[in-house]
């Protein structure tokens, strides 16, 4: 899965941080020379130095080829002007970081996924209080149990739930096939291009 993350800060740290270990292609933009350097010494992701709102090095990147487009700079505008021309070259998704209701809902309009910090922390919280159990348990620091989502390819397609639980030991809680989540049987045969949602016990 190729992943394009515009903007080395907070955000795009942690990005970082939680996707690079997934075997994901990513690569990371930003215009500060002392940022980039410190997060290539850091992590294993492919850091481009230079300015996230170029046409040319867009261009470079070949954005319009991937899956998801995170446009997470400290600036309004920037984020803004990245996802209107990734969502013009198709890239597949495209979330981008908006602290303002206007630039928010024009990017609902424009098929570009807005994050809105305060409502993201809002929602956490609630589920914290609504779902204690779940935040726990999808806390790394409180639980080794992860929930994952897999592509189904390689030797996992014509493979029955049961076949791919077993040779992972994971469990496989749900498949995403045309748009719906599925609850499948352990007969349930897995086809290429399905998702799976995974619960894995780390022991």
């Amino acid at each position: 899965m190729k992943i394009v993350i515009f903007g080395a800060g907070k955000v795009g740290r942690a990005l970082i941080k939680t996707l690079e270990g997934r075997k994901h292609d990513i690569v990371v933009v930003d215009n500060n020379r002392e940022i980039c350097d410190n997060v290539a010494s850091k992590s294993n992701v492919n850091v481009v130095c230079g300015d996230v709102a170029d046409p040319d090095l867009l261009e470079e990147l070949k954005v319009g080829n991937a899956d998801y487009v995170f446009a997470v700079t400290g600036s309004e505008e920037t984020n803004f002007l990245v996802s209107v021309y990734a969502k013009n070259v198709n890239a597949k998704r495209v979330i981008s970081r908006a602290t303002e209701m206007k630039y928010s809902h024009l990017m609902e309009r424009l098929g570009v996924h807005p994050l809105v910090p305060e409502q993201t922390l809002a929602r956490e919280l609630g589920n914290m209080v609504l779902s204690p159990l779940i935040s726990q348990m999808l806390d790394p620091a409180e639980s080794s149990i992860e929930m994952l989502e897999e592509e189904v390819e390689g030797w996992m397609k014509e493979k029955t739930v049961e076949q791919v639980s077993q040779k992972h030991n994971f469990t496989i809680i749900s498949v995403y096939d045309n748009g719906k989540f599925l609850f499948p049987s352990l007969d349930f045969v897995l086809r290429k291009g399905m998702r799976l949602i995974i619960v894995k016990h780390n022991i």
